[in-house]
């Protein structure tokens, strides 16, 4: 029992770091997003070069990946944790050795 509890704990607060380093993430990723597309577009960022539709797509995209992200890692911890199931010809675990 005692490592299933340190393996949640290590799930919970691998979760919690993920939560806490969201915002900065989300920063890097859109800082990224827009300098990327500064330079493939040739834009200086002044109120008449940049397009706000493609900016706000950006945002969401990058919000979206790092959520899918996040969910994927937590879904993976998760999984380690389930017990594994027993076969149907040993129900209560008799033949464990």
């Amino acid at each position: 029992m005692r490592g299933s509890r340190a393996v949640g704990l290590g799930v919970a607060a691998a979760l919690i770091v993920g939560l806490v380093l969201f915002p900065a993430l989300v920063v890097a990723g859109f800082y990224a997003f827009a300098n990327a597309y500064a330079l493939v577009v040739g834009s200086d960022f002044s109120a008449e070069t940049v397009n706000v539709g493609v900016l706000l797509a950006g945002l969401v995209l990058t919000v979206a990946v790092l959520l899918a992200l996040l969910a994927a890692g937590v879904g993976l911890l998760g999984r380690s944790l389930s017990p594994r199931r027993r076969g149907a010809e040993d129900p209560f675990g008799a033949l464990d050795p």
